[in-house]
């Protein structure tokens, strides 16, 4: 709906007041009661104006800023994503050597005077010393507001609020950077969007969308097992030594309530019964999560092969009045074991558990992939004209083919017997770079991998849904070379 005009408005007014009084023709702008349709016209245009306005505030796909925010809020607890902060290195000096220790308090604020007089303020996050015989320390620090404002360049914050006796100077040798702007309104939008959802699809694709704007990880695989429970699966670089406060806060932040990532479940308990599963997982952390309320403290231990293939022992304990549900972190060999499958358990007797494998937090499980080397043998035959560099071009190929397989995804033998006659080119159409000239005849083919062999068409190497796959030896023999 758009306002109308006061011009329109006046004539509305004009036209109706005319077929009420036939004998009142007369529009000249200087009578009486023109003016006061005038005042009429543009009253109500405010009135509409307000109406436009109010329609707007309340819309979810018009509104903007905080009327957007308050829409939301009902369904978005936590409300629109802040921004981050920017970071770097405050450098504070003094004119001499130290005579005695200088402290420099974490919260110790500065600030940089941009060009049209604008301050921007900083403050260091931790405290930090100028020890006797230096002249200066380097100490961490952030802009005090979130945004993309605090990104500053280097040289720039030169001042400090209050003085500390001794130094002299402060100075930010590097830039600050990291600062980004809050979440925007069609990106609030969309996560409203999401969350109204059926709660099972939307927090699927919440999760992925938040988690491939993580930088450090290449994929990623949201799986629904049913009852509230998901595995988050990331090809994340940082791999499994520390957990990812990254990841943890991007699952937490868009899963929905009463769902868990739950990792890997590795066995389950049912009183003095121990069903061990087949699945293991690249490494993880062991986790045990009762099925039912713990009224009285229970410990138990557990067996589980790591990640060099040795048997390892944890042992857990569940506090007295854990509800059903809580996630609790067993005790492993050391803090830096990660546990690749649980192969015994000696439970108390008393309880129902499951027995879970990942890393992050309780509730805010993920796994990385574990890697499956697959390996190509085959026997060729060349036509009296091959192209240059044939073989070393096929396992380019091939082993480009391979690389570009997802998560959970399956290999198909006649793919990559198709994939020996042509160029893999991941920018082409369907993936198919040009035909290879030279291959007269593939005398034999064999892939393998994950345990498998697959030497026929309608063959595969069959994936599981944690695995991934990625190039291994590629054996091309050429007949009579």
């Amino acid at each position: 709906m758009t306002a109308p005009t006061v011009d329109d408005l006046t004539k509305d007014l004009e036209d109706t007041q005319a077929d009420m009084l036939p004998d009142q023709r007369s529009m000249d702008k200087l009578t009486l009661h023109y003016i006061t349709n005038r005042i009429w016209a543009s009253g109500l245009n405010k009135c509409y104006q307000e109406l436009e306005d109010g329609l707007t505030d309340i819309d979810v796909l018009k509104a903007s800023g905080l009327k957007l925010d308050a829409i939301v809020a009902h369904v978005l607890i936590d409300g629109r994503l802040p921004g981050d902060y920017a970071t770097g290195t405050l450098n504070f000096s003094t004119s001499y050597p130290a005579t005695v220790e200088i402290i420099i308090p974490a919260g110790t604020k500065c600030y940089a005077i941009l060009s049209d007089g604008t301050k921007i303020y900083y403050v260091s996050t931790v405290a930090g010393t100028v020890p006797i015989g230096e002249s200066q320390a380097a100490i961490a620090a952030r802009a005090v507001n979130r945004g993309i404002d605090g990104n500053i360049a280097a040289y720039k914050i030169l001042q400090m609020i209050s003085r500390i006796t001794g130094i002299t100077a402060v100075e930010n040798q590097l830039e600050f950077t990291g600062g980004t702007a809050a979440e925007t309104d069609d990106a609030l939008r969309e996560r409203y969007f999401d969350a109204i959802q059926a709660p099972g699809k939307a927090t699927v694709s919440m999760l992925e969308r938040a988690l491939n704007d993580v930088t450090t990880i290449a994929e990623v695989q949201v799986l629904s097992y049913g009852s509230g429970d998901l595995g988050v699966l990331v090809d994340y670089s940082g791999g499994i030594e520390e957990v990812s406060d990254e990841i943890v806060a991007a699952i937490e932040t868009n899963i929905a309530a009463g769902t868990q990532a739950r990792g890997c479940l590795g066995a389950m308990i049912d009183g003095s019964q121990v069903v061990i599963l087949n699945d293991d997982v690249y490494g993880g952390q062991i986790w045990v999560r009762p099925r039912n309320y713990v009224a009285i403290e229970d410990s138990f231990s557990l067996l589980y092969i790591d990640m060099e293939g040795q048997t390892k022992t944890a042992d857990v304990t569940i506090p007295a009045a854990t509800h059903r549900g809580d996630m609790i972190q067993a005790v492993m060999e050391s803090e830096a074991s990660r546990a690749k499958k649980i192969l015994a358990v000696t439970p108390s007797g008393n309880n129902n558990y499951d027995i879970l494998m990942g890393m992050g937090e309780a509730g805010y499980l993920y796994n990385l992939p574990e890697l499956i080397e697959v390996g190509v043998v085959a026997h060729i035959r060349l036509t009296d004209t091959p192209e240059a560099g044939l073989v070393d071009t096929i396992k380019a190929s091939l082993t480009a083919f391979l690389r570009a397989f997802r998560i959970g995804e399956n290999l198909e033998y006649s793919d990559v017997q198709r994939f020996m006659f042509n160029l893999y080119d991941p920018t082409a159409d369907e993936y198919i770079g040009r035909a290879l000239k030279g291959i007269d005849e593939i005398v034999s083919l064999q892939v393998t991998g994950g345990g498998q062999a697959a030497v026929k068409n309608g063959d595969k190497i069959l994936v599981e849904e944690d695995w991934r796959i990625e190039a291994g030896l590629m054996n091309i023999v050429v007949d009579g070379g």
